[in-house]
């Protein structure tokens, strides 16, 4: 077996480590045999289905590993007994309901903590790379009158994660990195998936996550390569501020049309002539009157043709005012799945519970049928 598969590598080493629960002379005598053994069922193991063998091998090694250490334990204490006096010693501390208790709540507790450290080693890890974007709200449409900023939006936050998590932007990142092969080939057999299967299982890495008391949004991606979850997490950002480039260029070419349009009614309305000039001079009052409404609007008009300038020119700008990539991600040094501790912790406290109600169970069963028996003596 190569020495690539850390998995493989790792039950070898835990095994060694359990087979000092023997007693010494066991395993100077047989201990090299039995490494040996468990090394070819590993192998075994790992060419029938990889890390899913080692799991299944690692739920039969271990309960015969228990109870053959402790009989062989038992049995070291006096070697010239026989084998029903080593039974009969192994199963002596379960006669009192004390003592059985404890024996139980140990075997198990052990056992339970044993399996979820063989399975939290066995796990595969995974990295996670994190950018942050700064996200600014558009503005309202421009009016004649005057722009004016967008009201307080209070579903803002979510609109944008639904946005992010879209078909519009995560299949622009699935087709930039190619992910519809690279995952059928990491997968699935080398079958080319979908983009409709690659964008549910990409979902299901991404989280995205508000920065407190900040505009900011965290986009946080899940993969077992460290580089690939920077790579997806950048292209997500990037491809969420070209949406809002392309968006914010689109509702501005209407907002343009929509001043002209508003302008040439005006025109329209008022009859103005586009080369209208002071050369006219009036004659009477109302002349005076309109020259004044007159000016007012030529006035508006220059106020609304600068604003379309304005517009026009921010249209061309290479990039958004409202999306900005302040931290790009990076590969992560350390995995952060499974999370080793938290596993372990969790597997020390179900077997302490279910050690004791094991425990709890072997006690009392062990009472009643002391209580029995002793009913059924008779005196001689």
């Amino acid at each position: 077996m190569k020495n690539d598969f850390p998995s493989f590598s790792i039950s070898q080493s835990i095994y060694g480590r359990l087979l000092r629960a023997y007693p010494q002379r066991h395993r100077m005598e047989y201990g090299v045999a039995m490494a040996q053994l468990f090394r070819d069922q590993c192998r075994d193991a790992w060419n029938e289905s990889r890390n899913w063998g080692l799991l299944k091998l690692w739920l039969r090694v271990l309960p015969d590993l228990v109870n053959t250490s402790i009989i062989e334990r038992l049995a070291a204490l006096n070697p010239r007994k026989s084998m029903s006096d080593k039974m009969t010693a192994l199963f002596r501390p379960l006669t009192s309901p004390l003592t059985g208790f404890f024996t139980v709540f140990t075997a198990v507790f052990l056992a339970v903590l044993l399996v979820s450290v063989v399975i939290t080693l066995l796990l595969p890890e995974g990295y996670a790379s994190t950018a942050h974007i700064l996200v600014e709200s558009d503005t309202s449409p421009v009016s004649v009158r005057a722009p004016i900023q967008a009201p307080y939006d209070p579903y803002f936050i979510q609109t944008t994660f639904e946005i992010m998590q879209s078909q519009i932007v995560l299949n622009t990142v699935i087709d930039k990195l190619k992910l519809n092969v690279d995952w059928g080939k990491k997968y699935f057999s080398g079958r080319t998936l979908k983009t409709s299967e690659t964008l549910e299982i990409l979902k299901g890495r991404l989280r995205l996550a508000p920065v407190k008391n900040t505009k900011l949004i965290a986009i946080t991606v899940y993969s077992d390569e460290r580089y690939q979850a920077a790579q997806i997490a950048n292209a997500i950002a990037e491809s969420y501020r070209d949406y809002r480039v392309s968006s914010r260029a689109e509702l501005e070419k209407d907002q343009i049309r929509r001043a002209q349009a508003e302008v040439e009614s005006l025109r329209q309305q008022f009859k103005i002539a586009s080369d209208a000039s002071a050369s006219q001079s009036p004659q009477e009052q109302p002349y005076w009157d309109t020259k004044h409404n007159l000016s007012q609007l030529l006035k508006l008009q220059e106020l609304l043709n600068s604003t379309i300038e304005a517009v026009k020119l921010d249209a061309q700008l290479p990039r958004s005012t409202t999306v900005q990539i302040v931290d790009r991600a990076e590969p992560g040094c350390v995995p952060v799945r499974p999370n080793k501790p938290l596993n372990i912790f969790i597997g020390a406290v179900a077997g302490g519970f279910l050690g004791l109600v094991a425990g709890a169970a072997c006690s009392l069963v062990v009472f009643k049928f002391g209580n029995l028996g002793r009913k059924n003596v008779t005196p001689a």
